[in-house]
């Protein structure tokens, strides 16, 4: 099975434990959201997280070539190549991929690309960590996938050691909430972290992104309904 079916496999497990929804209205606890500091809970210390990201990885670039916010190039990480710890339990990662504009926003402000890292375990629950984008120095992490972004709907591309464990900026304090999938079927139930240091990409390396998605590929903002939003990234905000 690949990558690829065994995530829509996991996902189709999750949503099939959540309470049914609508087609209009699939819940009351969904994804992006927009993480106002006035709203969010600043904590000193979350949980941490333990990454087992390898140096080196191979992975398959894939356009999925679905309308509105599905469509994405998804890089499909071989099974058992990289994972997370967080509280006792470990997250396989299944795959990434990003959005355009970003889909959670900071005090009302979207950057312009978000990465969204989707892990699962082993009883199917999900967590995402979202990366958001701004534009800046050239990635040269980033570089080799993003000189292979396949052009066409469904169209491969095979691209050879990726430095997964440098994806991410060296801080990786977080806001944390419980959410949904951004995309159909929009299962609840998934566990977010979104790091709340930035990552950079040139703007030729943005704009080879949104010339493949030119109507984007971003859910709007979701109302927050009460929930709680952690975060160990201090008042004064992610640019500091």
């Amino acid at each position: 099975m690949s990558v690829c079916v065994a995530t829509l496999a996991l996902a189709a497990a999750v949503a099939a434990a959540a309470p049914a929804s609508s087609g209009v209205d699939p819940g009351s606890a969904q994804s992006p959201i927009d993480l106002r500091r006035s709203e969010v809970t600043f904590v000193k210390h979350l949980p941490t997280i333990r990454f087992a990201y390898p140096r080196k990885a191979d992975v398959t670039l894939n356009n999925t070539g679905s309308p509105g916010e599905e469509a994405t190039v998804r890089a499909e990480v071989p099974a058992g190549a990289a994972s997370i710890t967080l509280s006792g339990t470990t997250y396989a990662l299944q795959q990434f991929h990003w959005h355009t504009l970003s889909e959670h926003e900071i005090d009302g402000r979207r950057s312009p690309m978000e990465m969204h890292l989707v892990h699962s375990a082993s009883d199917g629950s999900l967590l995402v960590i979202g990366v958001l984008i701004e534009q800046g120095r050239a990635n040269r992490v980033l570089a080799r996938i993003f000189d292979a972004l396949p052009e066409t709907a469904g169209e491969t591309r095979p691209v050879t050691g990726v430095r997964i464990d440098d994806l991410l900026p060296d801080d990786v304090s977080s806001y944390r909430y419980t959410g949904s999938l951004t995309t159909p079927p929009f299962t609840e139930g998934v566990r977010w972290i979104v790091l709340a240091h930035p990552i950079t990409l040139s703007k030729h390396q943005i704009q080879a992104f949104r010339e493949l998605f030119e109507d984007g590929n971003s859910r709007e903002v979701q109302p927050l309904n009460g929930r709680k939003v952690f975060s160990d990234a201090g008042r004064r905000g992610h640019d500091d």
